[in-house]
């Protein structure tokens, strides 16, 4: 997420470091090193957000669907990292109207996102996201998402196990404990929600068709990263997976994305009510007013041309038209 990283890409380690931020960082780049990595680029990001999107249209729960979905997909390895650029997956989300920021007055989202998902231990799976801030720096999170795993398998409601460290941190740096807890509590609604991207990534990749989408492997390090991290005992980069996939949408998911775009266009001008009826003709008739003028309206065209492409709307019988019901024969089939 932060590419080549150093010192001053770091706006946690040199502010406070405690026996809690080391033991949370040796776990992290431990987990890291046995990850297979999955980049996602931002227009599957959405395409996955789009499926998220259907499903919440279906439950009252937002963050129902998510959790829901964790029970039915296995990850594909003990550990795994997803990562996708969180700013350009909240301009998707305006740009159709998702209900995820319906509720935001300025929706708007900065950096990358990545969750690291640890399948590792048989009694929980624990999930930790990490984010960039304002800066594109990567910030601790404030907690670890932790699922219990019942004896009848599948998953239970999580847990936050709380990063203290960074309550603390604030805390020293100013912030007052109403704003952290405020701030904690919108990542995790976050954490919760935009969890179900990695895991419609897993679902698709075990789909007989890969769901739409096209996966690609591609090497992590160059050969020169490689020297280099030997020659300065760079363990981290040494210790690393060799390779990582990048994950981008095919004709399918471009299909699907291009028809929903149409079709939320096509809703959201019905919505508006600026678009007007469909191109028909209209009968010469008399109009006549309450002055009692009378005037004669010769036939025209009224309406637009629909546009190509769009859904077609089908309106609803009248309740008012006349049920034809057909007399029973007589026995003597007249």
């Amino acid at each position: 997420m932060a590419n080549n990283s150093a010192p001053h890409s770091d706006p946690v380690w040199h502010l406070g470091k405690t026996d809690e931020l080391l033991i949370f960082r040796q776990y992290t780049i431990d987990a890291l090193q046995q990850a297979k990595v999955y980049l996602l680029d931002h227009a599957a990001a959405a395409y996955a957000d789009t499926l998220h999107d259907t499903i919440q249209d279906r439950t009252q729960d937002e963050n129902v669907a998510a959790l829901t979905f964790l029970g039915e997909v296995e990850p594909p390895g003990k550990v795994a990292w997803v990562e996708f650029d969180y700013h350009e997956l909240v301009a998707a989300r305006v740009r159709r109207g998702s209900p995820v920021i319906e509720h935001h007055e300025n929706p708007s989202g900065s950096g990358k996102r990545g969750y690291l998902i640890d399948d590792r231990d048989t009694d929980a799976l624990t999930v930790t996201m990490f984010s960039c801030d304002s800066r594109g720096k990567i910030v601790d999170p404030f907690f670890t998402l932790r699922f219990e795993r019942p004896e009848q398998g599948g998953l239970n409601s999580f847990q936050p196990q709380m990063h203290n460290y960074m309550a603390d941190l604030l805390s020293d740096r100013g912030m007052a404990k109403e704003e952290i807890s405020g701030r904690a509590q919108i990542s995790l609604v976050d954490t919760a929600s935009d969890l179900f991207i990695p895991y419609a990534l897993f679902a698709m990749l075990t789909s007989p068709d890969l769901g739409g989408i096209i996966p690609t492997e591609a090497v992590t390090f160059s050969p020169k990263d490689l020297k280099t991290a030997r020659k300065f005992g760079k363990s981290w980069i040494l210790g690393a997976g060799k390779s990582h996939h990048t994950i981008r949408i095919g004709p399918h998911a471009a299909a699907h994305m291009k028809e929903q775009g149409a079709r939320l266009e096509f809703e959201r001008v019905v919505r508006d009510g600026r678009n007007g009826p469909i191109r028909h003709w209209v009968t010469e008739h008399e109009r006549h007013y309450r002055s009692g003028k009378v005037v004669l309206i010769k036939g025209h065209h009224r309406g637009h041309e629909p546009e190509p492409g769009l859904p077609t709307r089908v309106m609803g019988p009248r309740s008012e038209v006349t049920a034809f019901v057909f007399p029973p024969k007589n026995p003597t089939g007249i």
